[in-house]
């Protein structure tokens, strides 16, 4: 795990919880999440990471009434999509016990796993709060690689997932609908060679797939496999999540340990800026707000009245953030190589650079797409990712008549 800071109040941690993550062995100091871990073996041998991860997903759906502001609220939902070999993570398990709790506490929390943009829109309109379950990923991409008519549906999820306030759509059969308050989390998990092969045919730029946290899971070694047994719902799991999620919600403040977010966060784009693949780059950025999502509901977990992250909590998120960056370079690196979105990235900020006189002036939008000699989309998600990455900085200007849309200009930024 980083070295990057440890909390003066780590003596509320055990010593033998800080371990760093390897391959089987992921710990953490939660009170609530060991008790989690300790049901699950009683059912079934799923590794300690999925374990892990798959409670911080019960979590984020139960939680779904808390944020924080980075400035804006951000509730504490997660994308989370768990990827490992077929089989012998009980992958499927997993999911199908959290479907259980949550459904024991809350069964209206429960979305549709399979829907068209449009009727998933329809769908929030009356209960706009909840999680998507995907037992299969491979059935998931198909939805959103599928037929024309559901084109549109990785860039609505992408849209939905940080939407704190209304959204609204003219549907065809339903007609005008309104979605008050989104919030939407997702629980999935698939093979990481299937999705490697489909990711290649995946729209990028939609907004979706930045907003993924990826859990990559190790081979188990061969012969270390137990049969699932009869699995129960336990009493101590179940009455601590239906005390979290009897609770009014709010903000969630991390004043106490932002310090320490700050220097975490630094040291992520610091080693983005090295990484030389722009993919990999907005995953390590999107991590700084992953991580204090994972703290606040560690906290909760733990003190469900808490309004204030505490430093043990942040402790355990910067442990299990540690677990899933250190993928995150064999995925989008050896795995995922880079592409012509990539490039069109560096082709923008050197456009930019060259044009804005050393940060001096600001350089229109229409001229960098005129000079692209490639589709505006594209364009869009080269900007969007730097501006994500503090490569450059927007500044909208006014239109010049009634009639015209706003204009945008950008520069780049010292790094």
């Amino acid at each position: 795990m980083s070295e990057l800071y440890v909390p003066p109040e780590i003596a509320e941690v055990p010593d033998d919880t800080a371990a760093g993550p390897t391959s089987d062995e992921l710990k953490v100091g939660n009170r609530f999440l060991n008790l989690w871990q300790e049901s699950i073996a009683r059912s079934t041998d799923a590794t300690a990471p999925l374990v892990l991860f798959a409670g911080v997903g019960l979590l984020s759906c139960l939680c779904h009434r808390f944020f924080f502001y980075s400035p804006r609220e951000t509730y504490l939902n997660l994308y989370l999509f768990i990827l490992g070999k077929s089989s012998t993570h009980r992958k499927t398990t997993m999911i199908d016990i959290v479907r259980d709790y949550v459904a024991k506490v809350d069964e209206g929390l429960i979305l549709p796993n399979e829907f068209t943009a449009e009727s998933f829109f329809t769908c929030l309109a009356d209960r706009s709060h909840g999680m998507v379950f995907s037992r299969e990923l491979n059935a998931w991409l198909d939805q959103m690689l599928g037929p024309d008519y559901n084109k549109g549906l990785a860039s609505s999820l992408g849209n939905l997932y940080d939407h704190a306030h209304a959204l609204t759509r003219q549907t065809q059969k339903g007609g005008f609908k309104v979605i008050n308050d989104p919030v939407v989390s997702i629980l999935g998990a698939g093979v990481d060679e299937y999705l490697i092969a489909r990711l290649k045919e995946m729209d990028l730029i939609s907004g979706f797939w930045p907003r993924v946290t990826l859990v990559q899971l190790r081979p188990r070694p061969a012969g270390l496999y137990v049969s699932p047994g009869k699995f129960l719902l336990d009493e101590g799991v179940l009455a601590r999540l239906e005390e979290i999620h009897s609770q009014p919600g709010g903000e969630m403040k991390y004043s106490r340990v932002n310090e320490a977010r700050e220097q975490y966060a630094a040291q992520l784009y610091k080693e983005a800026a090295d990484l030389g693949n722009s993919n990999l780059a907005a995953g390590y950025a999107r991590l700084e707000w992953i991580l204090v999502k994972i703290a606040a509901l560690c906290e909760l977990a733990d003190n469900p009245t808490s309004q204030e992250i505490s430093p043990a909590a942040l402790y355990d998120a910067m442990t299990l953030v540690d677990y899933i960056k250190q993928y995150l370079p064999d995925f989008y690196g050896e795995k995922m190589r880079p592409d012509l979105e990539d490039k069109l990235a560096t082709w923008v900020l050197a456009f930019i650079k060259k044009h804005d006189q050393g940060g001096r002036l600001w350089v229109p939008y229409r001229t960098i797409l005129q000079h692209s000699h490639t589709a505006a989309g594209r364009v869009r998600a080269a900007i969007s990712r730097l501006l994500e990455l503090e490569k450059i900085e927007l500044q909208p200007t006014p239109p010049t008549n009634g009639k015209q849309k706003p204009g945008e200009t950008y520069r780049s930024k010292a790094c």
